[in-house]
């Protein structure tokens, strides 16, 4: 079955229009070209503004970093050097050349513990199903059908994202991450801190695919971040806290924060 979000985002990518327009008529009329696309599509979002959340994390691991996305879809969260943040504390950073096109604003709640410095990354790479890539129109286009219509912020910052990394596209290998995950570790350099992440990513897998992965990344010599609804990773408590909706943010599985699934809030719950 075609998942709803998919059917929609085709509909806005065909016509042109926003889902806030009338579109039963329009769908009606024409189902055959919407169903025929969104057979052939994915869910694929992908959200820079989690960089976001995931930085307090990343500049928490000894660098230079080699980082490593599984999920990647165009691979914009591999950039979280390349990008500006503004959290609601009032701590801002921006990348050493200077404030970068995408400023990330972000909510914070509890003893987060945010650095002073982004990241220094030396290697990117993503693992995908089916990559989209970054210098393609059609792609690009793609990305941009998946955000909610009333989210223009997001609309405007994943463009200014696309822009950044064109000037350097990742590498995403294309494979099913439990049986690509090794091969692409082996290929991590040895003399940065390999950093295996994911946001969104496991829940399109079956239960014994998401342990089986889970297992792999545990054994290899990387730290490992994950950002998941709550009881998708087997093997992470789930602490009391957070809000509806949110991600359960986590190092090496020990539980960190909840964190708003587009990268809005961090909420920080660890303890030192």
């Amino acid at each position: 079955m075609t998942a709803p979000p998919v059917v929609f985002a085709e509909n806005a990518s065909l016509a042109g229009i926003r889902l806030t327009d009338d579109i039963a008529g329009w769908l009606t009329e024409h189902w055959p070209e919407v169903s025929a696309v969104a057979l052939d599509h994915a869910t694929q979002t992908n959200e820079p503004a989690r960089c976001a959340t995931l930085l307090p994390v990343l500049t928490s691991i000894p660098g230079p970093l080699a980082l490593l996305e599984v999920g990647a879809s165009a691979g914009l969260c591999l950039f979280p050097d390349r990008y500006s943040y503004r959290y609601s504390d009032g701590t801002e950073l921006d990348p050493p050349i200077g404030p970068s096109s995408v400023v990330i604003e972000c909510e914070v709640a509890g003893d987060v513990p945010l650095p002073d410095r982004l990241p220094e990354v030396v290697w990117r790479r993503g693992i995908d199903l089916h990559p989209l890539d970054i210098a393609d129109a059609d792609d690009v286009d793609w990305l941009d059908a998946l955000i909610w219509p009333e989210h223009d912020d997001r609309r405007r910052r994943l463009h200014d994202a696309v822009g950044i990394v064109q000037a350097e596209p990742p590498q995403i290998d294309t494979g099913d991450l439990v049986y690509r995950i090794e091969q692409t570790i082996a290929e991590a350099p040895e003399d940065a801190t390999l950093v295996v992440f994911h946001a969104a990513v496991l829940a399109y897998l079956p239960r014994d695919r998401r342990a089986r992965f889970v297992e792999l990344v545990r054994e290899s010599r990387a730290r490992w971040i994950s950002a998941e609804a709550r009881g998708i990773v087997p093997g992470i408590p789930e602490p009391d806290g957070g809000e509806a909706g949110d991600f359960l943010l986590a190092l090496d599985a020990r539980p960190l924060a909840f964190v708003q699934p587009h990268g809005r809030a961090i909420r920080w719950s660890a303890t030192p």
